[in-house]
């Protein structure tokens, strides 16, 4: 006998396999100009997402091109929403704008601008979104995905979450597989790329400056924390996630690079994940990175086989720690390099979240090839883990270099003077840590080569010509070219072949991929 709800599952089953089935691919148009009686070519574009998108229409291995203008909110196209559209690997839904960042979707406030819930094998490239801040209401995203797997989204930029409600930038949750790359966030309070009890998630080259941050009277906002941004990247929790080459960009107002909450919500572990090859500048706001236990005493809301390497910190707060880890279970901190840019109390530091996670006779970290100068107060701090080395540390003009004292658990330690020079993300020529690290390795960060799929490769992070970060275009607003707050000139601020610290003797010779600016995604 078929129950009632075998029938709607048959149902939603088949529906399924109507968008996932191979077809012959075609490539379609939308336009704010356009027509939803028009047929979709480049002469004659589409008008309404609604319309376009549709298992009659742009579906499963075709490409839906968005002409140059704005859509959204205000406009007749509506928004972009892609809701139970399950794609199949070599067989995805595109969706790119005709010219990079030259289309622009608005939210109100009140909904999101980019929407993806249930679907599969989708890829969004080369768009910008933002959103406003309307009291009120319990939304307003630039980008927001929920219960998908196998999502890519690339060379986006996303502006304004709204800043009286809970809301943040690249939202990622209850979602696997999902990689954002090459994208950049403005103007945020919460966190710039979030992900939500989500797995295998990468978050690569992505750039986040929160430019006035929390608004008075918004969410989780006091006297205290006005104009601060949070993360750049939120594993809240995320299993087997990683960060790569991401930058925060404290230069208008404080946030943080990195926050690991080991909630176990929806079962899953903190755990796995990585922060590689990443970039504080003047980070502040709270902890620089921030890995920690929450609400139960066991191992699950424990954060787990975390790794954090060849990751540079500039330390500009006068509270909290460049990096903490409260409980935790084999932490691995590497290839570190942690400086005080202004108003920096500490480097690294542990300690046991008592009724939290797990004991201090379960907490285990293990510290090499780290770097710690200038901080008003300790450079590493250890408390709470009863499991725990370190070794091939330098901590230089800290008011504590090491607590507790040598010897303890330490080896190999130095307080001389880095020598670091005006460089920041990598150690130079003639540095006391140039090759003074375990196996003839740097003792500090060594930040410019990319890392991809959690493996560092011989490609230049930086233009060797230019010493630019990878970027795209601007934006249909300008968002990312104001000056002395983007991404494009944040070279400039970190020293980057500038400022005195030229790159090493043949940067980039040979190199046949060079990190040129992205060429217009103009479709052919």
């Amino acid at each position: 006998m078929i129950m009632i709800r075998d029938v709607l599952w048959l149902t939603v089953l088949l529906t399924v396999c109507v968008h996932a089935l191979p077809a012959q691919s075609a490539t379609y148009y939308i336009s704010p100009t356009g027509s939803d009686t028009n047929p979709g070519t480049e002469a004659k574009p589409w008008l309404s997402f609604t319309y376009a998108i549709d298992p009659a229409r742009a579906s499963c291995g075709d490409t839906l091109i968005l002409r140059n203008g704005t859509y959204g909110d205000g406009t007749s196209t509506g928004k972009l929403s892609i809701t139970k559209v399950a794609c199949i690997a070599g067989n995805e839904l595109i969706i790119r704008a005709e010219n990079q960042r030259q289309a622009k979707i608005n939210d109100d406030g009140s909904g999101k601008a980019v929407n993806i819930v249930d679907s599969a094998y989708i890829i969004v490239d080369g768009l910008y979104a933002r959103s406003a801040d309307v009291s009120g209401v319990k939304q307003g995203y630039p980008f927001y995905t929920n219960r998908n797997d196998h999502i890519t989204l690339k060379n986006l930029v996303g502006r304004n979450p709204n800043r009286y409600n809970n809301t943040h930038m690249f939202a990622i949750e209850n979602s696997s597989n999902v990689l954002i790359e090459d994208s950049e966030g403005y103007v945020f309070h919460r966190h710039c790329v979030e992900t939500w009890q989500s797995s295998n998630v990468t978050a690569r080259r992505i750039y986040c400056n929160p430019r006035g941050g929390k608004i008075l009277g918004g969410f989780s906002s006091n006297a205290g924390n006005l104009g601060r941004g949070d993360a750049a990247v939120a594993m809240y929790p995320c299993r087997d996630c990683t960060q790569e080459n991401v930058i925060a960009d404290g230069t208008t107002n404080a946030m943080y690079l990195n926050e690991m909450n080991a909630t176990y919500g929806r079962n899953t572990l903190m755990s796995g994940s990585k922060v590689l090859g990443s970039i504080c500048y003047k980070c502040g706001g709270g902890n620089g990175i921030y890995i920690n236990s929450r609400n139960v005493a066991d191992a699950n809301h424990t954060p787990q086989h975390i790794t954090v390497r060849d990751t540079y910190i500039g330390f500009d707060y006068a509270f909290g720690t460049a990096m903490r880890v409260s409980d935790g279970v084999n932490i691995v901190i590497d290839h570190v390099t942690i400086l005080n840019e202004g108003a920096g109390i500490a480097g690294i530091t542990t300690d046991d979240n008592i009724a939290k996670g797990t004991s201090a006779d379960d907490n285990s970290i293990t510290i090499t090839n780290t770097l710690v100068a200038g901080m008003y107060g300790p450079g590493i701090s250890i408390k709470g883990f009863n499991i725990w080395s370190g070794n091939k540390v330098l901590s230089s003009r800290n008011r504590v270099a090491f607590y507790p004292a040598l010897p303890s658990s330490w080896t190999n330690t130095s307080t001389s003077d880095p020598g670091l020079g005006t460089c920041k993300v990598w150690v130079p020529a003639g540095a006391a840590g140039k090759g003074a690290g375990t196996g003839g390795t740097d003792i500090g960060a060594n930040i410019l080569y990319r890392y991809i799929n959690g493996v560092l490769t011989s490609i230049p992070l930086w233009n060797p010509r230019t010493g630019e970060f990878p970027h795209g275009a601007a934006d249909l607003d300008g968002t990312n070219r104001v000056e002395g707050e983007s991404l494009f000139d944040i070279h400039t601020r970190l020293n980057v072949n500038t400022g005195g610290c030229l790159f090493p003797k043949n940067y980039g010779d040979g190199d046949t991929k060079q990190p040129a600016a992205p060429a217009s995604l103009r479709a052919s």
